[in-house]
C-alpha cells in the first residue's frame, strides 16, 4: 500500500514538473520592453475644426503574468502629435490652417490575450483592451508660431480661449498584440472620454461678466502602432 502511495505520488510529481515545464517556456517574454512608433489623434468636435497629423511615439513597457494564454502590460508612452486648427483672420476672407500641438504623456494598463500562444521560436498574437491616463498638451501653437489675429472656426475663438483646453485625459483602448521572441507590436485605438474644451469659452458675456455662451464640447480618439523590443527580461 505504501509502494502503492509513493508510486502515485511519484506520478503526480512528474506531470506536475512536466506541466510546469511547458508552462513555464509558453510565456510571452517578460520585462521590460523599449517602444517607439507611429500615433495619430484626432479632435472629435464640430466647435472645434480641425485635421489629424501623423505623429510619432516613445516609450517603454513592462510586460508581467505567468499565464501560458494571456498576460498583463503596464506602459508609460510620450505620443507626440499636432492638430490643423482652421481659423480665418480678421479680414474674414479666407479660411487657413495653423498647427497646434496635441501630445500627451500617457500611462496605460492592458490585458492580453493570446489566440496563438507564445512559445520559443513561434509567432503569437490575440486581442488586447485596457485603460489609460494622460497629461494632455494644452492647446498652444506648435514651434513658436505667430498666431496674432487669427481666430479658430467656427466660433470665431482666439489664442488665449485655447489655452484653457484640459491638461487632464482618461479612457479605453482596444486593439490586436503579438510578436515574435524578444519583439512585439501593439495596433491600438484609444478613446479619450475627457472633455479637453470644457473650460474654453466664445467671446459671450453679459454686462456683470457672466458666461452667456455655448458650452464647447470635443473629446480625443489615437489610432497607434508601436513596435517594442526587450530590454531587459525575467529569466524563466
Amino acid at each position: 500500500m505504501n509502494n502503492f502511495i509513493i508510486m502515485k505520488t511519484q506520478i503526480l510529481l512528474f506531470f506536475s514538473i512536466l506541466f510546469f515545464t511547458l508552462t513555464i517556456y509558453s510565456q510571452a517574454p517578460r520585462g521590460f520592453y523599449a517602444v517607439a512608433g507611429l500615433s495619430q489623434t484626432e479632435l472629435k468636435s464640430s466647435d472645434l475644426l480641425t485635421e489629424p497629423n501623423l505623429g510619432f511615439l516613445l516609450g517603454i513597457n513592462f510586460q508581467m503574468g505567468y499565464h501560458e494564454s494571456y498576460n498583463y502590460q503596464m506602459e508609460l508612452t510620450y505620443r507626440i502629435n499636432t492638430l490643423d486648427v482652421k481659423y480665418v483672420e480678421n479680414g474674414f476672407e479666407q479660411a487657413s490652417s495653423s498647427k497646434y500641438n496635441a501630445s500627451d504623456l500617457n500611462f496605460g494598463l492592458y490585458f492580453n490575450y493570446y489566440i496563438l500562444k507564445p512559445e520559443e521560436d513561434e509567432f503569437f498574437i490575440g486581442p488586447q483592451a485596457g485603460v489609460f491616463a494622460a497629461l494632455q498638451d494644452v492647446f498652444t501653437p506648435s514651434g513658436g508660431s505667430d498666431v496674432s489675429g487669427q481666430y479658430y472656426l467656427p466660433h470665431l475663438l482666439d489664442e488665449n480661449a485655447l489655452s484653457h483646453s484640459s491638461e487632464f485625459n482618461y479612457g479605453f483602448g482596444f486593439g490586436i498584440t503579438g510578436g515574435y521572441n524578444n519583439f512585439r507590436f501593439d495596433l491600438r485605438y484609444t478613446l479619450g472620454m475627457v472633455n479637453l474644451l470644457s473650460d474654453v469659452e466664445t467671446d459671450s458675456y453679459d454686462e456683470n461678466h457672466n458666461y452667456i455662451g455655448p458650452s464647447l464640447e470635443g473629446k480625443t480618439n489615437t489610432i497607434s502602432f508601436g513596435v517594442s523590443y526587450n530590454i531587459f527580461h525575467f529569466k524563466k
